[in-house]
């Protein structure tokens, strides 16, 4: 069973004078409440308190390509500790160069995924052009999993809500699987609600290709929300997510009881490991 959604940051990052606090969407989002930082081990006792057993992590979505980097290596590096219980995806910048050697550089050091980009925190273009375009094309070369930002367009405001809405996200996902049809894409958040206009034909084709994650769920929806994308999409195209450290796996265990055991078990298993590429 596998949490597909955690982020790590190095230590040297996480002090107020450091130059993370200086990228305008980690400063955003972090200030005001009690900052909350993990390391791998971190997500190791998260997993260990609830029976998980691996975990997807990645950095944060600096704008800075040497942040970036940063990240990366700290995740590599937490990754190659864990015994094979972390996934380490790198986060790279699709609007600066260097984003695909640094994308290499990554997938040299053991990273086996891309994420969790996000337009708005990265300043690219949410289109299916330019550095975004190239930046997945590579990744669907060399088969790595991306997991992309989004944001639902109504609801209540708080920082890093971000415009990644399903009407943009729309108009990416149709040239995109068009053109690079064997990208195994994931949106967080549950692709900002994309997936609940499902009974649209049109819209449920786009959703059966791609994958939704459930990080914040908690935070956004009532226990309702995932039975009902269960009768649209099934269940083997979510993925659990937790968004830790901003939420803890354990927070998710309302939403789990509404759910049936073998729905519980094809989102806790075999929707991520789809979406990894491993089954």
């Amino acid at each position: 069973m596998i949490d597909g959604h955690c982020h790590l940051l190095p230590p040297e990052l996480r002090e107020p004078s450091s130059a993370a606090w200086k990228d305008r969407w980690f400063a955003d989002c972090h200030a005001g409440v009690a900052p909350r930082f993990a390391s791998g081990q971190d997500v190791l006792t998260a997993l260990d308190s609830v029976g998980l057993e691996r975990a997807v992590v990645f950095g944060w979505p600096f704008a800075d390509p040497g942040l970036l980097r940063e990240g990366n290596d700290y995740v590599a590096s937490e990754v190659g500790g864990s015994g094979g219980r972390l996934v380490g995806f790198a986060t790279v910048n699709p609007a600066k160069l260097g984003a695909l050697q640094e994308l290499r550089r990554c997938e040299g050091m053991g990273l086996k995924g891309l994420g969790e980009l996000n337009c708005d925190a990265q300043g690219f273009g949410l289109a299916w052009e330019g550095g975004l375009r190239a930046t997945l094309h590579s990744c669907q070369e060399v088969g790595w999993p991306v997991l992309l930002h989004a944001s639902e367009p109504v609801g209540h405001t708080y920082a890093g809500k971000g415009t990644a809405t399903p009407g943009r996200l729309w108009k990416l996902l149709q040239p995109m699987l068009a053109d690079a049809p064997d990208l195994r894409l994931s949106l967080a958040h549950l692709g900002g609600g994309l997936p609940l206009y499902s009974n649209m034909p049109e819209v449920a084709r786009i959703c059966r290709s791609i994958w939704f994650d459930t990080a914040a769920v908690p935070y956004l929806y009532d226990t309702g929300v995932l039975p009902g994308l269960v009768s649209l999409l099934g269940s083997d195209r979510l993925c659990f997510g937790s968004d830790f450290p901003l939420l803890a796996p354990g927070r998710y265990s309302a939403h789990l009881a509404a759910m049936s055991e073998a729905e519980v078990g094809k989102w806790l298993h075999q929707g991520t490991e789809a979406w990894l590429g491993e089954r």
